[in-house]
């Protein structure tokens, strides 16, 4: 099992969609932020920028898009993780069927 929230995101996001492709772990907790690209601003010569958008994660089973929708979890539980230590959370979140 795996405990996610809407601040698991980025590199974190992308391993729990792979885990969860693979069937290596059960995804537990609240849908991920959804930060799924990898940008670069890029000056131009009259000083402003421009945002560039040079790569995209994907999940690596159903290559999906999840930028901006996140990761949906197997089993919803809404855990306040931010206000409780992490062994806390395990056992008070997530449960036992679930382990």
């Amino acid at each position: 099992a795996l405990l996610v929230d809407d601040k698991t995101a980025s590199a974190s996001e992308v391993l729990s969609g792979a885990l969860h492709d693979n069937k290596r772990a059960t995804l537990i907790g609240r849908n991920t932020f959804g930060k799924a690209v990898i940008q670069t601003v890029e000056e131009l010569q009259d000083g402003s920028a421009v945002v560039v958008t040079i790569a995209r994660y994907e999940t690596p089973v159903s290559r999906s898009n999840i930028n901006g929708r996140g990761i949906e979890v197997d089993v919803p539980v809404d855990c306040p993780l931010s206000t409780i230590p992490l062994a806390k959370a395990v056992s008070q979140c997530v449960p036992r069927s679930a382990l």
